[in-house]
């Protein structure tokens, strides 16, 4: 994994797993919104939606992760969701993400997909890390 996303991820757990994780973002993803993309033969990015608000079906989470090999990724995952956009938009009122405020890469492509920064969650982090919200919203 990517130093930026292991810094992100793992000051969010209290024991961290690899295996475990997959699991959950696959297991607490949206029906059919988890997705891979392989580079070379092996797994290089992985992203989805999950549902944010437990009794709110129309406020979703983005999240998104991957190895060294991300970058590469980036233009697939951007077409992808620019294709999924229209089911996004009829489907979800509000659609989410939380990310690490030293991610610097993941802010610029986030805000390039038309989110905006709506906030910042201090101390979001179990050691005391700060975070940004973004969010795109259904009008």
């Amino acid at each position: 994994m990517r130093h930026q996303d292991r810094a992100e991820i793992l000051c969010q757990w209290e024991r961290y797993d690899s295996r475990v994780m997959g699991i959950m973002a696959v297991r607490h993803s949206l029906d059919g919104m988890a997705w891979s993309v392989w580079y070379d033969g092996q797994p290089a990015a992985a992203y989805g939606f999950s549902q944010a608000a437990a009794f709110d079906p129309e406020h979703w989470q983005a999240w998104a992760f991957g190895t060294e090999r991300f970058r590469r990724c980036v233009p697939i995952i951007t077409r992808h969701l620019t294709r999924i956009r229209p089911i996004v938009e009829r489907d979800c009122r509000r659609l989410q993400v939380i990310t690490h405020t030293e991610h610097d890469i993941a802010h610029g492509w986030i805000e390039a997909l038309g989110a905006k920064r709506e906030g910042l969650l201090r101390s979001y982090g179990r050691n005391g890390e700060d975070f940004y919200v973004y969010a795109w919203v259904k009008s």
